[in-house]
């Protein structure tokens, strides 16, 4: 990944700023037909994902990770 100002951006930024990007270039109904197809392009099992990350961690492990990490921002 090219390491520059843009990935200075949050995740939400990046959303927000992609979205108004494909609005305006492809109107509403088109961002909304890209939307539509992309949704299927992740073949991805977040739930089998999820059960390798967090595998035997307890819920106030998570949540102490979770609170470090944000705090560090």
């Amino acid at each position: 990944m090219l390491l520059n100002e843009k990935s200075k951006f949050t995740d939400r930024e990046i959303i927000e700023k992609g979205s108004r990007a494909l609005i305006k270039e492809l109107g509403y109904s088109g961002f909304l037909r890209f939307i539509r197809h992309s949704e299927g392009i992740s073949k991805e099992d977040y739930l089998k994902l999820e059960d390798e990350i967090f595998d035997e961690m307890s819920l106030d492990e998570i949540f102490d990770n979770a609170k470090k990490h944000w705090d560090s921002r």
